[in-house]
């Protein structure tokens, strides 16, 4: 018995935590989630909205899901975007800045789109230092082939290069900084722009951002935007790719399958025996009616009946025994208060002049 109210008692607190872990998720899923620059993301901040110009504009572009030492040699243009608020993110470390460094020496063109810019220690090859800076639009500077119809673009600005920048050419800048920039860098490019949500799905539209965007990133061989650094990973196993809630779900489901085999099956205390069958005989019955006659205070008016009832079975029978069994419950009768066991008696003794006097 102890053994198995600790095991319900297990499988209770499973289903509870199981039950917490599903309100956790469907709070989760309540909440909507923040908006991230992937190509992936329908939100205001997403790429999705710029992936499908280029693409309708013939553009080859494509997803890179793969830690950046795997780039595809065909890819001619890459774009990383901020990952800095992106929950799912994959930071880039020093093995990713030196194959940037590669990929850009070798004639590729890179593009930047982030608010912290750190210069020497940043990813970005050869990149300056931003500093913080608000502002709601930015003015094209050059005319090259990355300003091409461009004028103003419109979006939330939160950063800019400082106008003393020595490398490269400012291409967008506000009265207070250098919004994006473009400079050599050995064989190839480096496009670093201070504002991210100038791609966005909610500012595309707004001013020349799409055609800006569709000038750094055209042009230059296949365009792949990395989502391996917001957490997209083809090479993802179906274990991985599951959330924390049902890893955790499932380890939770695991212990109480282990601890219910072991409740079955290992003995942890001796048996113990189960009530025996409940086997009634009359005598329950008696005491009842006995029990309620005397609530009743009915003794004396059931010994009657029983008296009368045995001097109407021994007419014409009375024999010594019957006359004495009748003798014995006319006395009873007679009793004023008679007691528990006067009724009793009375009682047997009409029973049995029933089974010899039917």
């Amino acid at each position: 018995m102890r053994a198995r109210r600790i095991d319900v008692a297990v499988l209770v607190v499973g289903l509870a935590v199981l039950a917490l872990l599903a309100l956790g998720e469907e709070a989760q899923r309540a909440v909507a989630p923040a908006s991230v620059y992937s190509t992936y993301d329908t939100g205001p901040n997403g790429y999705r909205a710029l992936f499908g110009v280029l693409l309708a504009s013939g553009v080859p572009v494509r997803r890179f899901e793969r830690v950046l030492g795997l780039l595809d040699a065909d890819v001619g243009t890459l774009v990383i975007s901020s990952y800095a608020d992106d929950p799912s993110a994959r930071g880039l470390d020093a093995h990713d800045a030196s194959a940037l460094s590669r990929f850009v020496r070798k004639g590729g063109r890179l593009v930047v789109l982030d608010t912290d810019f750190a210069g020497a220690e940043d990813f970005t090859p050869g990149v300056g230092t931003s500093m913080p800076h608000h502002a709601r639009d930015a003015v094209a500077l050059a005319r090259n082939r990355y300003t091409a119809g461009v004028r103003r673009v419109l979006a939330t600005i939160d950063a800019v290069f400082p106008f003393n920048l020595r490398r490269g050419v400012p291409l967008l800048a506000t009265d207070g900084g250098i919004v994006a920039t473009a400079y050599r860098y050995g064989k190839g490019d480096v496009v670093a722009i201070t504002s991210p949500k100038l791609f966005g799905n909610a500012s595309l539209q707004n001013g020349d951002n799409a055609a800006f965007a569709y000038d750094v990133v055209a042009g230059h061989g296949a365009a792949a935007f990395d989502e391996y650094v917001h957490g997209y990973d083809e090479e993802l196993g179906f274990w991985q790719a599951l959330p924390a809630p049902v890893h955790a779900a499932f380890w939770i489901v695991c212990a109480i399958v282990v601890l219910a085999l072991i409740g079955a099956n290992v003995p942890f205390a001796p048996p113990i025996s189960g009530r025996p069958p409940d086997e009634r005989d009359s005598s329950a019955y008696v005491d009842a009616m006995a029990a309620l006659m005397r609530r009743a205070r009915a003794a004396q008016a059931a010994t009657t009946l029983f008296a009368v009832d045995a001097v109407r079975r021994a007419r014409g029978r009375e024999t010594p025994s019957v006359r004495a069994a009748v003798a014995d419950l006319e006395r009873l009768r007679d009793l004023p208060r008679p007691s528990d066991a006067a009724l009793v008696r009375a009682a047997v003794i009409d029973f049995r002049l029933r089974k010899d006097l039917p």
